[in-house]
């Protein structure tokens, strides 16, 4: 099979390797497509903890080829999509409920091979069915919107909220949706980039901000008086985090879902989270939510085709981290197959 292969940092090859050979809890998977996430950028500059040479790519669908000789939860020929989070449920977090705080957590396409690749073998219970009505590529997409759905279900987000999103990209854009199945009632944008803009327009936003243009506390001083319900940081920038801090409402909620570098500092002040009783919540992975995010995509409540702006074969999944970096992309799948 065709593979993309990250061999060290900061290099990418394409190789043909053996098809894996399955144990008997797993099964094989022929990739459909995979999306390419920022986790994917940080393994290829050194700054995730792997060890290489790794297959990456963590969100994928794809149709089972084969399966362990225990495997009873799906047959060949399903259409599934991938939980790539793996627990080993013993541990002082797993057995609290807390899976995905798991001490020994790890990851297909981190710490196993993954979705960047013709075939993909998973341990069968990560693999979930995904009905007919809902295509490969979108089935792709269930990872993020299963990690989207743990953020809103921790944002206190109720009907009549107002909500302020803070970058718009595919996450961004992913809850605020949410924001606004939950019942928010209104919801206000911040992205630069004009074409991500009008996609929150789409996506249920009232009002839009152009953080080059517009001075963003001011102006949601001036809409709410008092500031946000809840403020969801998704732009993953130590000046957004502070923004979010700085326009959430005296008891409001700020949601940290941006990733931002682990040895990054922002300039925050204790005494404004003291008096503005703030509840600062992150958000991390996608614990029991993955089966909830495949009913959401199969019922068209979250419609991610938008989202997808460009599609890339193997061959140039360079490009296409490349591009998944660029202002112009929402989201980029690679897809095997072409």
């Amino acid at each position: 099979m065709k593979a993309v292969v990250f061999p060290e940092p900061n290099r990418l090859v394409i190789e043909e390797r053996p098809i894996p050979a399955l144990g008997e809890e797993d099964v094989l998977l022929k990739v459909h497509a995979c999306g390419v996430c920022g986790t994917d950028s940080h393994i290829f500059r050194g700054e995730h903890i792997v060890k290489f040479p790794i297959v990456p790519g963590h969100e994928f669908s794809g149709e089972v080829v084969e399966i362990g000789t225990g495997v009873s939860n799906v047959r060949v020929g399903d259409r599934v999509t991938v939980d790539p989070n793996i627990v080993d449920r013993t541990c002082f977090f797993c057995t609290r409920g807390q899976v995905h705080l798991c001490e020994n957590l790890t990851a297909v396409g981190v710490n196993y091979d993954g979705g960047f690749a013709e075939f993909c073998r998973v341990p069968a219970v990560q693999a979930y069915r995904v009905p007919d009505s809902l295509s490969l590529d979108e089935a792709a997409m269930a990872e993020p919107v299963a990690c989207c759905l743990h953020g809103i279900d921790g944002a206190d987000v109720g009907p009549g909220c107002t909500v302020v999103v803070l970058g718009a990209g595919s996450i961004g854009l992913i809850l605020l949706r949410l924001a606004r199945i939950a019942g928010a009632g209104r919801i206000i944008a911040s992205e630069p980039d004009p074409r991500k803009r009008e996609l929150a327009a789409r996506f249920g936003a009232e009002i839009l901000l152009d953080p080059a243009k517009d001075d963003v506390r001011a102006r949601v001083m001036e809409i709410t008086r008092v500031g946000a319900d809840v403020v969801i940081e998704c732009a993953g920038r130590l000046e957004t985090a502070e923004l979010a801090i700085g326009i959430a409402r005296r008891g409001g909620t700020v949601l940290q879902f941006g990733v931002v570098g682990p040895a990054e500092r922002a300039a925050i002040s204790p005494y404004e989270i003291y008096y503005k009783e703030l509840t600062i919540r992150g958000s991390f992975v996608n614990p029991f939510t993955h089966s909830r995010a495949i009913e959401l995509l199969a019922a068209k409540q979250v419609d991610v085709m938008p989202l997808i702006t460009h599609r890339f074969g193997l061959d140039d999944a360079a490009k296409a981290l490349e591009t998944a970096q660029g202002k112009d992309a929402v989201k980029v799948l690679i897809a095997p197959g072409g």
